[in-house]
């Protein structure tokens, strides 16, 4: 790991305390930092001071798109400091059923200015990357909350499946709706987690409703669900290609196998009928695979226990931790390689 002991770093977001926030930035900066004894400060956008800004010598903002946010970037920079820009979305191409579509589309300049202002851009995966393509990127992935010892959720064969859809966003029109519609509630049971029960109930699925939880609340509680399945229905889209497959991350750690579509991101990381189920975009497809999962509880322990160890091989807080290391060095390179500023090149 690179040694970071005399950082001083700043991370900024719309709202820290946001469970992306916390995902992306506050759980794996704060460990880095117990690591690498840095100093670390967290911020909301309307918290940071200037005094803030001065103590800073490396500054990681989060899904900026304002000029406020640009001239934070642009104070930094000028005092020598260094700037990360971090995105986890294809933010430039949001689908219709993404709530804030409209107001993070009309601030899409604003956004371009603030990547391009970054001595270098963190992305969740190698696709978005490229799709977005800054001068300089580094992948920083999504990882699973790690739960450590904790044992696989019992099987229980006298009582149905849970099918579990949990979403933060709206879903996109998806053949599942039709396959679950047609589901015997002798079979299973469905239940939605935030948004996804608007989806549901829209498209005519009877599911139980329940709240957005916090990360660690929501783990605890699907692995208490009789025979839990979690159900990942993705549209074919670029913005959907650029995710990370981060649902299926948490699932594996947490032992609750898995039938998500066979789209990117889910089909480079899930090898289908052993770490999880990849399901066609057609209504028989999700029937099928829907019935097969709740009658066979042996195989879904099979698949949930080998996408625990495929987890916890690949998908860790550990290796997130060490791409932010990687991420800032380099950041601290190209700007010590580019040279201090001046006011004048920084009115982009």
């Amino acid at each position: 790991m690179p040694d970071l002991q005399a950082v001083r770093l700043l991370a900024l977001a719309g709202d820290i305390d946001a469970l992306i926030a916390g995902i992306r930035l506050r759980t794996p900066l704060q460990a880095l930092a117990q690591r690498g004894g840095f100093s670390l400060e967290v911020r909301s956008f309307h918290d940071c001071s200037a005094a803030d800004l001065r103590r800073a010598d490396v500054l990681i903002v989060q899904r900026g798109l304002s000029q406020r946010v640009a001239r934070l970037q642009r104070q930094v920079r000028r005092q020598g400091g260094t700037v990360l820009y971090e995105i986890d979305d294809l933010l430039t191409e949001l689908p219709d059923h993404v709530s804030n579509q409209g107001r993070v589309l009309a601030q899409r300049q604003h956004l371009l200015d603030c990547m391009h202002l970054a001595d270098l851009v963190t992305v969740s995966t190698e696709r978005l990357g490229v799709t977005l393509m800054p001068p300089h990127w580094h992948v920083v992935p999504n990882y699973a909350l790690p739960l450590g010892d904790a044992a696989m959720p019992a099987l229980r064969p006298d009582l149905p499946v849970t099918f579990v859809l949990a979403s933060m966003e709206a879903l996109a029109p998806h053949a599942l709706y039709q396959a679950l519609r047609m589901l015997p509630a002798s079979l299973a049971r469905v239940v939605a987690v935030g948004p996804a029960a608007v989806s549901l109930a829209a498209a005519g699925v009877a599911a139980e409703s329940h709240p957005l939880m916090s990360r660690q609340a929501f783990m605890t509680w699907v692995r208490a669900l009789p025979n839990p399945v979690a159900v990942i229905p993705l549209e074919d889209s670029r913005f959907a290609a650029c995710k990370s497959a981060i649902k299926w991350f948490e699932y594996g750690e947490a032992g609750v196998p898995v039938l998500c579509s066979d789209v990117s991101p889910y089909r480079e990381v899930v090898e289908h009928g052993r770490t999880g189920w990849l399901v066609a975009s057609d209504a028989s497809a999700w029937q099928q695979a829907l019935t097969q999962a709740a009658l066979d509880g042996e195989r879904r322990r099979q698949v949930a226990q080998a996408a625990r160890g495929a987890v916890r091989a690949r998908h860790t807080l550990d290796q997130t931790v060490q791409a932010w290391a990687e991420a800032i060095a380099r950041a601290q390179q190209l700007r010590q390689q580019a040279g201090s500023p001046n006011a004048a090149g920084l009115t982009r």
